[in-house]
């Protein structure tokens, strides 16, 4: 059936080179004039095909731009849990778990705690560091002593942690022993019973 314009009531032949959405003979966008007559019906009362695109009238986001709002925000959400479970230094936190757990017993670690001296072991840290309190519970928990940095705090701190080459925190200093990669619980026990 042809397309016929709702004001001109031109009727479209098959070879314009007008856009399929405009009268050749008005110029008019074929839904603008349809909206514009209240109607799209031509004179003799055939109903008209046209082909509308959806226009935005200004009243309301169409479905696409809702859709791209709704995944955009999905995105900002999955990137804070992301951020969440991750230190500075990229470690997540499920990973860190799994390396606070050992191969030593209780009584192993509660033995090593109590044969270590408070400064066999230093601690550059900070208070929003997730990894770092991971890092605190666990020599807590078996007893190790330890002094501790915060870069947040001291500006004396984070120079040298700079200096030392460390990208993240925690940062340990463990007899000597440098551990970059963050707290790790078997790499930590090594380190003390090494010297």
């Amino acid at each position: 059936m042809p397309t016929i314009c709702a004001k001109c009531q031109l009727v479209r032949p098959e070879n314009s080179d007008a856009p399929i959405w405009q009268c050749p003979g008005c110029g008019v966008a074929y839904n603008k004039a349809a909206d514009a007559r209240g109607a799209a019906s031509s004179s003799t009362g055939h109903r008209s095909q046209q082909r509308t695109h959806a226009v935005p009238d200004g009243d309301g986001l169409p479905w696409g731009k809702w859709l791209m709002i709704l995944l955009l925000a999905g995105g900002v959400y999955l990137g804070h849990q992301v951020v969440q479970k991750r230190g500075p230094a990229g470690v997540s936190v499920s990973s860190l778990a799994s390396k606070l757990s050992g191969n030593n017993s209780a009584e192993q670690l509660a033995a090593l705690a109590a044969s270590s001296k408070p400064g066999d072991v230093f601690m550059y840290t900070a208070d929003w560091c997730p990894n770092c309190r991971a890092a605190k519970g666990w020599m807590a928990e078996y007893g190790f002593q330890y002094e501790q940095c915060d870069i947040d705090k001291d500006h004396g701190c984070k120079s040298k942690l700079d200096s030392l080459g460390g990208d993240g925190i925690p940062y340990l200093i463990v007899k000597g022993h440098h551990m970059r990669e963050g707290f790790d619980s078997q790499e930590f026990v090594a380190a003390l019973k090494d010297k």
